[in-house]
């Protein structure tokens, strides 16, 4: 039995243990509390820091200047690469050096031509920064969809040459198409985004794409991604793939060798959509996405705020997500432009490395009709062959992917009814991350753009478009 002394012993140190739980839980308390305020003031002062860095610079604007105010001289940076600027358009000039002092360039490239002249060709910043190569007129650019206008300006010649039909159902130059509902899909249908082949439902890899009966299998045997029922869905990467199957056996050719044998030699221009070369190694640079948390701001802002966000996050059976991501060579995307086994394919949707002005001349020659800018040079198009590939299809068609109905023209290129300047409306495209191939017949202005800093899905964007409204008051002044 327990003595009285012993129960008095048990019961003062079940009391002290009692008191040790109530301390160690008390000290527990204390120091979670502490945590707590620790991060809830990291958070508000963190918040503050991130809203203050965000909102005072951009991308590439250093911490200590967009948080600290340090060391903001940003101009002294900068390593302005100039080039040929017409006396009437100073001002585009100044907006494109102002996209480097507020953080927002890496490296860069503009040209327009106005009424058929030359006006502008400049570039500026880092082709690689790391290594201090300078971005200058010999860097080769990958322009990403911007490289869709080139492909239907290639399929537009072959129309006007009388080759190849925008009415005619793509089975008629390979029968093989016709499988899994597509054999009533018109060269039109794939020109506007509606051929049914947005996305391929296996994975595919870089040995698959360089073996041509392999790929064309893969491609002729893919289902009609809407049970063959005509939909307008972004075909962001398989668009050129297909374009170049047609191309392949009816002409005996693809988009690039068109571009490297006949419009880069008439036109004295580059474009190259699959330049694996070493020769290449140096000219083609490295994307700059920027810091983590601008890629995020912007994304969010982009897709219309945080819920919409999160809802893509997840939905990996998303059309979009299978149309962006799903068409990835070897699972990799297609911003490491400089990996050898990127550059060994050609994507005429995609893959397209060029340079402003290159982009702009052949623009120039949309805005003019079809006609050559420069005395001696072939036309682009025929009267009629330019006529036929801009014409506006009626009423726009509502794109699942883009989630609008963007006007289209028969050639395949947009009109960007967002971008009106001073009642100025452009016809073309542009790449994810910025770049622009576009132009206005009515006052002939072509229009390029190019860089190598992409923190940010959205194009056009601020940074092109702040010179082209430069470039538009100036030619409407011209035209009055």
């Amino acid at each position: 039995m327990m003595t009285s002394k012993a129960k008095e012993k048990n019961k003062n140190s079940g009391a002290s243990s009692s008191i040790i739980n109530k301390q160690f839980t008390s000290a527990k308390l204390s120091a979670l509390w502490k945590v707590v305020k620790a991060i809830f003031v990291t958070l508000l002062f963190g918040s503050l820091g991130v809203k203050r860095y965000i909102s005072q610079g951009g991308p590439f604007t250093p911490l200590t200047c967009s948080v600290f105010g340090y060391k903001c001289e940003r101009k002294y940076d900068v390593p302005y690469r100039g080039g040929y600027v017409h006396e009437d358009y100073v001002a585009a000039e100044h907006v494109f050096k102002e996209n480097f002092y507020a953080g927002e360039e890496v490296g860069a490239g503009v040209s327009a031509f106005v009424n058929g002249e030359l006006v502008l060709d400049i570039q500026g910043g880092w082709q690689n920064v790391e290594e201090q190569i300078p971005y200058t007129e010999n860097t080769l650019q990958m322009v990403f969809s911007s490289t869709k206008v080139l492909a239907g300006i290639v399929v537009a010649r072959f129309v006007d040459q009388g080759i190849l039909s925008y009415n005619e159902k793509i089975t008629a130059y390979w029968s093989e198409f016709g499988q899994g509902n597509k054999e009533n899909v018109t060269l039109g249908d794939l020109m506007l985004h509606a051929g049914g082949v947005g996305y391929l439902d296996v994975p595919i890899t870089s040995a698959e794409a360089e073996d041509p009966e392999r790929w064309s299998n893969i491609l002729a045997s893919q289902p009609h991604n809407f049970g063959g029922i005509r939909t307008r869905s972004y075909n962001s990467v398989t668009y050129g793939w297909y374009i170049n199957e047609i191309l392949k056996r009816t002409a005996n050719t693809t988009v690039h060798s068109v571009a490297v044998n006949e419009l880069n030699k008439q036109y004295n221009i580059e474009w190259n959509l699959k330049p694996y070369q070493r020769q290449y190694d140096d000219r083609i640079p490295p994307f700059y996405p920027g810091p983590i948390i601008f890629q995020i701001a912007r994304l969010v802002e982009l897709v219309g705020g945080p819920v919409n966000f999160f809802k893509a996050m997840f939905q990996p059976n998303d059309i979009g997500t299978k149309s962006y991501y799903g068409v990835f060579l070897d699972g990799i995307a297609p911003t490491e432009c400089r990996r050898l086994a990127e550059r060994r394919i050609e994507t005429p949707a995609i893959s397209g490395y060029t340079n402003a002005y290159s982009i702009a001349k052949l623009a120039a020659m949309m805005a003019n009709g079809g006609k050559a800018v420069v005395g001696g040079e072939p036309d682009l198009l025929s009267p009629e062959g330019f006529a036929l590939s801009s014409t506006r299809i009626e009423p726009p068609e509502l794109d699942l992917v883009m989630g609008k109905a963007m006007p289209q023209e028969k050639g395949g290129w947009g009109v960007f009814n967002e971008i009106v300047i001073e009642g100025v409306e452009f016809s073309g495209w542009s790449g994810v991350g910025g770049s622009v191939f576009i132009w206005n017949q009515k006052h002939k202005i072509g229009f390029g753009y190019v860089m190598n800093a992409n923190p940010s899905w959205e194009s056009p964007d601020k940074r092109s478009i702040g010179i082209l409204r430069q470039i538009v008051k100036q030619a409407l002044k011209k035209n009055m």
